[in-house]
């Protein structure tokens, strides 16, 4: 899946709790500038000129409103994730450059959340082997056959009699035994567990690799985070590649099957919840600010992402990425929030994340 050069991650210092029925209109707009500066000629492939066309549903409705260049669609990976692979130059010569501009309308709404009542907990039986055959296989990402991440998920959660009490007892060991760290590239589930550190989707990817071996259905979602404090510059990859954010982040959580609820999100980052149950229902997902693009299940991530990374800093290429959201019409930001005790002022301290493959889908 195409996961752009760089996505960003917002690390927040708020606990936010959705306001149901609210619904916001935002403008998210996106620039890429690549710069060879190198003495021979350099390739650029559809996979770094593309980006996501975020999914839609029935809270969210997400449109690539207009790009500076032509394009046209393309699926760009083993989930279905759709991208607009951009008609930019794709050879640059010496000091040459090339640029482009897109800009999507999102409008987004708050959704209930479910009652999580621990009596009407279903056990893991109950799960449709469909979905177990299809979202806890073992991949390049999801580990879940790796004899430590298989035999700690067991320790932890093996004896829980509801696949809600499983899911409460993983989220709250691996939020008690990572410690929030960031990294340019997202970490192995194996690396996460033995470290005790991972950011946004090293956690989630450590989270669903627990959950999988268990058999209980989950998957990477990745989205961005719009709130107007965000503005952060950084530069990484060996001096490769320069982000810049305002008023948007980008995020990765974990989708779960919990029944009889369904489908649900679970971040272990976006928020201060300390434990499990608080955490799923305070879940920012909820509230209209955050927006899904893509699912990430079957597709290689990380290993794409090293790949990318690797390319990038092994080349004389050169990318600078801004990422830009506003709200322009409707009912605010959708969620109430604030902040962890002493703080007493409205920040969020946005950190680099390089979820990169060059690649970017829906």
């Amino acid at each position: 899946m195409n996961r752009r050069l760089a996505a960003l991650l917002l690390v927040t210092l708020c606990i936010v709790q959705p306001v149901q029925g609210r619904a916001a209109r935002y403008e998210y707009r996106v620039t890429y500038v690549y710069e060879n500066r190198g003495a021979a000629p350099l390739e650029l492939t559809d996979m770094d000129v593309a980006v996501p066309l975020f999914m839609n549903s029935s809270w969210q409705n997400v449109r690539l409103a207009e790009a500076s260049v032509p394009y046209f669609v393309k699926e760009m990976d083993a989930d279905g994730g759709l991208g607009a692979v951009m008609g930019v130059k794709r050879t640059l010569g010496p000091g040459e450059s090339t640029s482009f501009t897109a800009s999507y309308a999102v409008e987004s709404s708050s959704r209930a959340v479910p009652g999580f009542d621990v009596s009407e907990a279903e056990p893991l039986s109950s799960v449709p082997k469909e979905l177990a055959d299809a979202y806890c296989v073992v991949t390049e990402t999801f580990q879940s056959n790796h004899p430590l991440i298989a035999s700690r998920a067991r320790e932890v959660a093996g004896d829980a009699a509801t696949v809600l009490e499983a899911l409460d007892l993983l989220v709250e060991y691996v939020r008690e035994e990572t410690t929030y760290t960031n990294f340019e590239v997202p970490m192995y589930p194996n690396t996460t567990l033995i470290n005790g550190l991972g950011d946004c989707d090293d956690q989630s990817i450590l989270l669903i690799s627990m959950l999988r071996s268990l058999g209980v259905p989950a998957y990477l979602q990745v989205g961005v985070y719009i709130h107007p404090n965000i503005e952060d510059s950084e530069t990484s990859w060996e001096g490769h590649l320069t982000s810049t954010q305002r008023g948007v982040g980008w995020h990765g959580w974990a989708m779960v099957y919990v029944p009889p609820w369904g489908w649900v999100p679970v971040d272990l980052t976006l928020t201060s919840s300390q434990d499990g149950l608080e955490l799923l229902r305070k879940a920012p997902e909820y509230g209209g600010n955050v927006v899904a693009a893509y699912d990430v299940s079957r597709q290689p991530y990380i290993g794409e992402s090293l790949a990318t990374r690797s390319r990038i800093v092994g080349s004389d290429l050169y990318v600078a990425i801004t990422d830009e959201a506003q709200e322009v019409q409707g009912g605010g930001l959708g969620f109430e929030a604030w902040f962890i005790a002493g703080l007493g002022a409205v920040v969020a301290a946005a950190l680099v994340m390089m979820f990169v493959s060059g690649r970017r889908a829906s």
